[in-house]
């Protein structure tokens, strides 16, 4: 064989390897292609330029109720809602230009009902020119029903089915717009319920909470709007009124209702209230001087005794003397180490164990007692104290859990509650940093919680200060989700870590309960966000195994353990026994 006819021979062998390459690598493509298209679990197909379908996959089926060849050579707008049709032809049309587009679109299910999709068409091009289009399809109606149950808890409160207090808020805003010439506002707050919580249990508390309601919506009718503030207290915006004898009236009314005893397991229950109330314009023009005013009277009624009503008068400035007795306590409590921290553990639910704690504020006054958070923070957040108390929780948390971690319980975290007006703080990313230099406490192993109406005061500062703390590593927390605006906007464009459900959807929470579909819901989001959940509230085996079920993986709550000195919380992590005896 001579020089040329062997050069042939191995151009020839070489181009045969180099196509048999090329056709191993087109069936492996077609075979991936293939994969893809039959095991998608949406909705893949394609139509040629005039909308005919051409290829569709097995999804259909499940999605969509028809099989394939039920719908091959078919129009894809045959199976478009109605109201959906010019749309659809827009975003096609755009397709067939080389525009990929993505929409959402009602399509119609063989049984008729119509299901929402999220089309994405992306344009078939051939030798340069468009010859048709793919189309990718998603079921979004889970998602979309996820949303609607979580936008509802923005405005109403999930027991009792009334307005929250945004929406009352809202409304008391609206109505004040309108200048009517007398309107009431009215604060009712059911006496010594916490007796029945504490004795029955939140879960037959909450029942007979319900029948409160009916009673109170029995007497209210449609005379003012009704809402729940929270807990056991109720507002009202009374409108329309002649005189202040109105009120008064409807005020007498609910006392009245209330005189029937509630029967509840052959129990008979009777309830008593204390009712305040301002009214515009002699006791404010405006919505918090309103509230506030209608507040003070209730305050003033409760100290009266059962089913006392009370109209706002300026005497009532009293409580005032009595609150700056208060800051003047506050302001030295610090200095005389008046303030220690408790920590109620947080448990990883597969491993049962402790990974973190929150750190929960006491102040022990040696005159006042024990005085209750909920009565300091506020004072503290209006006088401007919550700031130097909460870098001396900051310090102090960061101090203990560095030891506890020097201790050998490395990875444990500790996670700090931050108030709005120390959030908003131009010094509070700083004094974080100090906090963490002090102790020697890794950026890892610090949460911080800020509520939701915290992050929104001023969204675009909110958003820079959280990128500033994920920047440092620590993790930034969401506390008590679905108790404010449950918006689902600053969940996806917020920089955030953690979200905290409300303990509030856990207390009465079964298996296929409206709290149940509530916090599915809200887990269910959250997967998409990539979230991690701490369910907060836990009192039972049972609600620790079904948030659990759901996918969340982290808890606190009594069930634990309550909060804890040092000393205590030192002994549970080291005795690791969950539940803790009491």
């Amino acid at each position: 064989m001579d020089g040329g006819t062997k050069a042939l021979s191995h151009l020839i062998k070489a181009s045969t390897e180099e196509l048999e390459s090329l056709a191993a690598s087109l069936q492996q493509s077609e075979q991936r292609y293939n994969s893809l298209f039959e095991q998608n679990p949406n909705l893949v197909y394609s139509v040629d330029v005039f909308g005919k379908i051409t290829s569709v996959n097995p999804a259909l089926k499940p999605l969509l109720g028809y099989r394939p060849d039920e719908v091959m050579g078919n129009y894809s707008l045959d199976f478009v809602a109605q109201s959906d049709f010019s749309k659809t032809k827009e975003k096609f049309n755009q397709a067939l230009r080389g525009q990929a587009q993505s929409y959402d679109v009602h399509l119609i299910h063989k049984s008729g009902e119509s299901v929402l999709f999220t089309i994405t068409n992306i344009p078939i091009i051939e030798n340069g020119e468009v010859v048709g289009a793919y189309g990718i399809g998603k079921n979004i109606m889970r998602q979309l029903r996820a949303e609607e149950k979580i936008a509802h808890l923005a405005y109403y409160d999930v027991l009792t089915e009334l307005p929250n207090r945004l929406l009352f808020e809202n409304l008391l805003e609206e109505s004040l717009k309108a200048r009517e010439e007398m309107l009431a506002v009215m604060f009712v707050d059911l006496d010594r319920f916490k007796l029945i919580n504490d004795s029955l249990g939140h879960h037959r508390g909450d029942h007979i909470l319900k029948l409160v309601t009916a009673k109170l919506k029995e007497a209210v009718q449609e005379d003012a709007v009704l809402a729940r503030f929270g807990g056991d207290e109720f507002t009202m915006i009374l409108s329309g009124m002649n005189t202040e004898n109105d009120a008064l009236c409807l005020a007498k009314k609910i006392i009245d209702e209330l005189k029937e005893p509630i029967l509840y397991n052959e129990v008979e229950y009777f309830m008593t209230v204390g009712i305040g109330i301002s009214i515009s314009p002699h006791d404010g023009a405006s919505m918090d001087e309103l509230m506030r005013n209608a507040y003070i009277a209730l305050d003033r009624a409760k100290k009266q005794g059962a089913n006392h009503i009370e109209f706002y008068t300026d005497e009532m400035n009293d409580q005032a003397f009595e609150r700056l007795e208060l800051e003047s306590y506050l302001r030295r409590a610090i200095e005389k180490e008046e303030l220690t921290l408790y920590y109620q553990p947080q448990v990883n639910l597969d491993e049962q164990k402790i990974y973190a704690c929150e750190a929960l504020i006491r102040w022990n006054h040696p005159k006042l007692g024990l005085v209750s958070p909920a009565e300091f923070i506020p004072l503290a957040e209006d006088t401007g104290l919550i700031e130097e108390i909460g870098i001396w929780v900051l310090n102090e948390a960061c101090m203990q859990t560095k030891m506890w971690q020097d201790l050998g319980y490395e990875h444990l975290s500790i996670s700090v509650n931050v108030s709005g007006r120390q959030f908003q703080s131009e010094q509070f990313v700083e004094s974080v940093r100090e906090a963490l230099n002090k102790s020697q406490l890794s950026p890892h192993s610090l949460h911080l919680e800020v509520t939701e109406s915290t992050t929104l005061v001023n969204t675009d500062y909110s958003i820079s200060m959280l990128k500033q703390l994920r920047k440092m590593g620590i993790k930034v927390s969401i506390d008590d989700f679905g108790t404010g605006y449950s918006s689902l906007s600053y969940l996806k464009d917020f920089p955030l870590d953690i979200l905290k459900i409300d303990q509030s959807f856990i207390r009465n929470l079964k298996e296929n309960s409206a709290d149940a579909a509530i916090v599915k819901a809200v887990i269910t989001m959250c997967e998409g966000l990539n979230l991690s959940i701490v369910a907060e509230g836990i009192e039972t085996e049972e609600q620790g195994e079904i948030v659990k079920r759901f996918g969340c993986n982290f808890a606190q709550g009594f069930f634990y353990s309550k909060p804890l000195n040092k000393e205590h919380f030192e002994k549970l992590l080291t005795s690791r026994k969950f539940p803790l005896a009491t």
